[in-house]
Order: C-alpha cells, then structure tokens, then sequence
C-alpha cells in the first residue's frame, strides 16, 4: 500500500515537473522577445537622437552660411579667387560692392594743408564707367602707377599724375579709390564681426533648442519603455516563482524516486539471503 502511495506521488510529481519546465520555457521564450522589443524601442529613440544631433548641426552650418552670404562674406558671388594670391590683393565680393556703392556718391581726397598746417580735402565725383574699369584693373592686379623708361610717372602736370593702370587714372581717382576701398574694408571687418556674432547666438539658441527637443524625446521613450520594463518585470518574477516551484519539485521527485526504490528492493524475494 505504501508503495502505491509512493508510486501515485511520484507519477504526480512528474507530470508537476513537466509543466512546470514547460512554463519555465515558456516565460523565457517571453522574456526573450520582451527583450528585443525593447531593444528595438531604444533603437528607435537613439536613432532619432542621432537625426536631432545631426538636424541640429545642419541648421547651424547653413545658418553661418546663409548669414555670411547675406553679407557678402560667404561663397555666393564671391569675387575672391584664394588661389590667385597676386590678382586683386585678396579683394572679396564685399569690399567689391562696398567700394563701388561708396565711389558712386562725392568722395573726399586730399589737397594739400591749410595755413596751420593741417591736412585739406576736397570733394571729386567720378563716372560710373571709371568707377568699373578701377574695380576691373584692381581685380586684376593692374592699378598701379605706370613709369615711364627714365624711372619717371608717366603724363605728369602740375595738377594730377595720370598713369595709374591701364586707364591712365588720374592721382586723384587713384587716390578716391583707394580711400573707399580702405573704407570697404574696415566695413567688412566690422560686417564679419556682427556675422560672428549672429552666428555664435544663433548656434547657442539652437543648442537650447536641441537641449529641449532631447529631453522631449527622453520623456517619450521612457512613456513608451515603462510598460514594457513593467512586463518584464512581472514577467521576471513569474519565472523566478516557476523556477523556485520546479527546483522544489524536483527535489520532492527525487526523494519520491529514492523511497520508491528502497521500496522495491525491501520488496524483493531474497530467498534465505537475509
């Protein structure tokens, strides 16, 4: 009787041993999947942060380029050839444009000095075809003084000196020219400032709005990871109860096994053996 008792439990514990195994595989077969899924969502996130990062960055660099081409700073038109370093002493499309806007309105050049000694000017205005053809020679590296074979400037009077570049520009064109063009250039040192500037303060509100856009982004991807990770965990728990259930059902089998056997062997005939 005993031993059928023993043989009932034992039948019992195995079939308990084989579901609970089965769900053990099960729960982790779950939590396997779980595990992508999750995966897959943090994937998912980090690419988009990878995209604002790079959004970002984009945003600033055409922001520094579409600031220094709205100056005149930038490539766009650009008169500068960096590889020419003789033609037009490294003149850019700014201090092009600005030199010709200031030369098309009366300029001042100097004209000796007054009676305490203090340097006059005088206002001359030049034609707009001269105004090109300096910008055109300067460009090309030709408006210089011209000399003629004693050493001398060429077509000298006692007002002007012609003989600047190709044109045979007077001293004074000469000298309009070069005053603008100093002009221009402290115009485009003071443009070039103001364009870092808008740059540097673009490129910060971009960092904060990046800063902003990324914390929005954490916040959902921890909305969409919390249900998740909770299931896992339930899930983590279940399985860990399954498995403390199957270690103490197999440990019950194995004691079940063991008086099973003590059972039969008592059982057995030992024909005066004993």
């Amino acid at each position: 009787m005993a031993f059928l008792l023993l043989l009932h439990e034992k039948m019992r514990l195995r079939r308990q041993v084989n579901k609970l195994t089965l769900k053990q595989l099960k729960y982790g077969n779950r939590l396997d999947r779980m595990e992508k899924n999750i995966s897959r969502v943090q994937k998912m996130y980090s690419s988009k942060m990878t995209q604002l990062e790079k959004q970002a960055q984009m945003m600033q660099s055409q922001a520094s380029v579409f600031f220094q081409n709205a100056m005149g700073l930038g490539m766009q038109n650009q008169a500068l050839n960096p590889w020419n370093y003789a033609a037009g002493g490294g003149v850019t499309s700014f201090v092009v444009q600005q030199t010709m806007g200031l030369l098309k309105n009366p300029i001042k050049v100097p004209d000796g000095t007054d009676s305490d000694g203090k340097p006059k000017y005088r206002e001359i205005t030049i034609a707009e075809s001269r105004i090109q053809g300096m910008m055109q020679e300067q460009l090309q590296g030709t408006l210089k003084p011209q000399y003629g074979k004693d050493g001398n400037p060429q077509n000298t009077n006692q007002d002007n000196l012609k003989g600047y570049g190709n044109g045979n520009y007077t001293q004074d064109e000469f000298n309009a020219f070069s005053s603008a063009m100093q002009q221009a250039q402290w115009n485009q040192s003071q443009a070039q400032s103001m364009c870092q500037q808008m740059s540097t303060q673009y490129q910060n509100n971009v960092s904060i709005w990046l800063e902003a856009a990324k914390t929005q982004l954490e916040a959902e991807q921890d909305a969409a990871l919390a249900p998740l990770e909770a299931e896992q965990t339930d899930m983590e728990l279940d399985k860990e109860a399954v498995e403390t259930q199957l270690a103490y059902a197999k440990e019950r089998l194995q004691a079940i096994e063991q008086a099973c056997s003590e059972e039969i062997k008592d059982a057995a005939p030992k024909f005066g053996l004993g």
